[in-house]
């Protein structure tokens, strides 16, 4: 199987460079400014984005990404909603590939082949669901995804066990998401360590790209992880720089300055 992801890594290892992964929660701080602010992450670098479905309890990520999901859960913001708007997005971002990340009640309560399918109808090119295993017997989400010509992407962290290597090795499909540290999510500005170890043990049994994320804020992150992973993500950061400006403007601004900076 092969879709736009493919694509794009394709390209990034044709011109021999890193990529980058942005994180928006959809909604946040509303649909409009989401829009904008996914345009800026485009037009400054981001190779690929990563649309959060809001959920009430998202298990993996940390307090500000908790605080988005559920400041625009109070709007009323549906999982319709999401479709609509993750296909505007598809439309006008024709060379970035786009990916839902939810957890597995949403997809669960909507039908997973209907959200598979609906998935794909609407532009995305991958679904990251942390909470789902690749062999899970009673719900076949892997079959699913490539039936629907999408990248199931798994998550794997230094508290992985080698059998939990091999089992996401044998499934990997697109990329397959490292998590720089055990625990949630969250923006932070220490020296990324210890991951040297880890992502050796990862290439062992994976042989599709990595990306690495939890807690890139910086240059010198993505810096120090340029030769562990082929793409950095960040979407802590991101909200947080949003929240620090004084206007919408300047948020935006400030996105667009930081994410150029990361290159």
């Amino acid at each position: 199987m092969t879709n736009k992801i493919d694509r794009k890594l394709a390209q990034l290892k044709q011109d021999n460079r890193h990529g980058l992964m942005a994180h928006i929660v959809i909604g946040y701080p509303n649909l409009p400014v989401s829009e904008k602010i996914i345009l800026f992450l485009a037009e400054a670098g981001a190779d690929l984005i990563e649309l959060q479905i809001p959920f009430t309890d998202p298990l993996a990520d940390g307090p500000t990404i908790l605080k988005a999901n559920l400041d625009v859960l109070r709007t009323g913001i549906k999982v319709a909603d999401c479709f609509r708007f993750a296909e505007k997005m598809a439309s006008r971002l024709t060379d970035i590939p786009l990916l839902f990340m939810t957890y597995i009640n949403i997809p669960y309560n909507y039908g997973l082949e209907n959200f598979c399918r609906d998935s794909a109808a609407a532009g995305l090119t991958g679904l990251i669901v942390p909470d789902i295993p690749p062999d899970e017997k009673d719900e076949p989400y892997h079959d699913l995804c490539l039936a629907h010509n999408l990248h199931p992407i798994y998550i794997l962290s230094p508290s992985s066990t080698q059998e939990r290597m091999k089992l996401i090795g044998h499934y990997a499909s697109g990329f397959v998401y490292c998590t720089a540290r055990v625990g949630i999510t969250g923006a932070r500005e220490s020296q990324i360590a210890g991951l040297r170890e880890f992502m050796a043990s990862v290439r062992k049994y994976v042989k599709v790209p990595l990306s690495l994320g939890f807690g890139i804020s910086s240059r010198e992150h993505v810096e120090s992880i340029r030769e562990l992973a082929e793409i950095s993500v960040v979407g802590s950061k991101v909200i947080d720089i949003y929240n620090s400006g004084q206007s919408e403007k300047e948020s935006l601004e400030k996105i667009s300055s930081f994410v150029r900076g990361l290159r």
